[in-house]
């Protein structure tokens, strides 16, 4: 589920219970006008929220980039336009993952509801959540469809002890039980699985070099490597399949980085060389920008490594030969790998981020970077490492490029003991611009392209060519296990598993029912997913 905030499940079930209970339109103009203003209540009373608990809140509150400047106002009006999405945070990103549970039912002629409608599952939330924030003026207001007038700033406080997303973790007697059961429990079995396996390596995860805070870039470094700073990730044995996955998935995020990070280069280049995509570049003139950056590598030392000396007549093979003496890579799929010699993957990746510069020297680490995830996940013998996760390997398609696809062909090319300008120009040619092409005229109308062939040339455009990680989840995840009660946050220092939390570690679950208990009241439960 790709969300961040558990309790925005709670809190937009009460806003759908409540809309079904109203005398109104049953019609998405009429839900709109509903929903946007106690939406827009919510967010800004998260924003204005003193609870003890609000320092650890990490990831925006939907609405947060207008709405936070307001936050020292004295009052506040439910009529602001605080989104550009008609339904704000819940049509962007909440609802889907909230019908995946069985919370909902979005509205389709198929099923003939107008109006996305709770389930039982949400009229439970719902009821929860409405018992939760009683008593205070901002529930009353909602409760009598008072949306027109300024709310004060202290109603909101108010509110927000009760109801921020930060007071989750101290709503024992609402809606935690719920939503803990329904993050374990709700929906296809597999989904159960899956997020049940990766909710606990979190935690499990977590007691990881505990008297520091953990970042996310530390999170990629821990899942793939395994090791940081001299604290070592060591899986529980029934976590290793899905510890094993996360390695993968941080695997592909490097083999990624070293495509988009080479069109940077290559398209920054040819735009320098084009007079800014002027005219087209000769593709023998491109090849021989290519080598003459490798053969000036080892001019270079602003990139922070010690990379070994070579030049586009390198052969390949001689390059692994020194990063192999450097890094080990002989560890199984399932071990800890070394961090070693400041020449692996993350130190790589880390200086051709932090340089940016489009030279011999970034060249030569991405080609190194493409090396050494063979020797991780590319030889042979790492097939059966990884038989569990072939799908993950070989995934690809006409707009991917695929690990699996790509290194039988690396293999091959290295028993032909090619140089690093050999490397490169396939790299370049078969797997960046040809690629891009695909990607590029996959979006016409729209116009992405930033090099393209035209003959024996190629042509640049003045496109930025971004090269980044995709966002690993882990803010949402810990975020999630976080504000479930479950351990303390990964933001501080001296992180600690609450006594729910050790009891999910250790036993691989939290007894279930009390949703099912609670949703009774409202009818009955589809038994695929509850």
């Amino acid at each position: 589920m790709l969300t961040v905030h558990p309790r925005y499940w709670s809190f937009y079930s009460w806003v759908l219970d409540d809309f079904w209970a109203a005398d109104l339109p049953r019609n998405r103009a009429s839900f709109v006008s509903f929903y946007r203003p106690r939406e827009a209540i919510f967010s800004m009373a998260c924003h204005v929220c003193d609870a003890p608990e609000h320092v650890t809140i990490v990831g925006n509150v939907n609405g947060s980039r207008r709405i936070s400047p307001k936050a020292n106002d004295p009052d506040f009006d439910p009529q602001f336009d605080y989104i550009k999405e008609p339904l704000g945070g819940y049509g962007l990103y909440y609802r889907s993952a909230m019908e995946l549970t069985g919370s909902l039912v979005v509205a389709s002629p198929a099923n003939g509801f107008p109006v996305d409608a709770p389930t039982p599952i949400g009229r439970s939330l719902a009821e929860a959540y409405r018992n939760a924030v009683a008593g205070t003026e901002v529930s009353r207001l909602l409760s009598e469809g008072k949306i027109t007038e300024p709310v004060s700033r202290e109603a909101l406080v108010k509110f927000a002890r009760k109801g921020c997303l930060c007071q989750l973790r101290a709503a024992e007697a609402h809606d935690l039980p719920l939503l803990r059961d329904l993050f374990l429990h709700s929906g296809t079995a597999a989904e159960v699985a899956s997020r049940g396996e990766t909710l606990r390596m979190l935690l499990d995860l977590s007691t990881c070099r505990q008297a520091e805070e953990l970042s996310q870039d530390d999170f990629r470094q821990l899942v793939y490597f395994r090791q940081l700073d001299g604290s070592d990730y060591r899986p529980r044995p029934e976590l290793l399949d899905v510890a094993r996955r996360w390695r993968v998935y941080q695997g592909r995020e490097y083999f990624a980085y070293v495509f988009n990070r080479l069109l940077r280069w290559v398209s920054r280049r040819g735009l320098a060389a084009t007079d800014g995509g002027l005219t087209v570049l000769p593709k023998a003139e491109l090849w021989a920008l290519v080598d003459d950056s490798l053969t000036r590598s080892s001019q270079v030392d602003d990139l922070g490594l010690i990379l070994p000396a070579v030049d586009a007549s390198t052969r390949a093979s001689s390059l692994l030969e020194g990063l192999l003496a450097e890094v080990d890579v002989s560890p199984d799929a399932d071990g800890v790998w070394p961090r070693t010699g400041g020449l692996d993957e993350h130190a790589l990746y880390t200086a051709c981020r932090e340089y940016d510069q489009d030279d011999g020297a970034t060249m030569v680490a991405l080609l190194a970077l493409v090396l050494l995830l063979r020797e991780r996940f590319g030889l042979p013998r790492r097939a059966l490492e990884y038989a569990k996760e072939q799908v993950l390997v070989a995934e690809g398609g006409s707009l991917r490029i695929g690990m699996a696809r790509f290194m039988h062909q690396l293999n091959q090319r290295m028993l032909r003991d090619l140089t690093l300008g050999d490397l490169a120009r396939w790299l370049i040619e078969d797997f960046v611009i040809v690629q891009h092409e695909r990607v590029a005229t996959a979006k016409l109308p729209d116009d992405t392209y930033r090099v393209r062939r035209v003959g024996a040339a190629v042509r640049f455009f003045a496109q930025d060519s971004p090269a980044v990680f995709n966002d690993s989840r882990f803010h949402a995840l810990s975020t999630t296990v976080h504000e479930l009660g479950w351990v303390s946050t990964f933001n501080e220092s001296d992180r600690q598993l609450t006594g729910s939390g050790q009891r999910l570690l250790a036993d691989g679950d939290l007894p279930r029912g009390a949703l099912a208990a609670a949703a009774a009241a409202f009818g009955e439960l589809d038994a695929e997913r509850s």
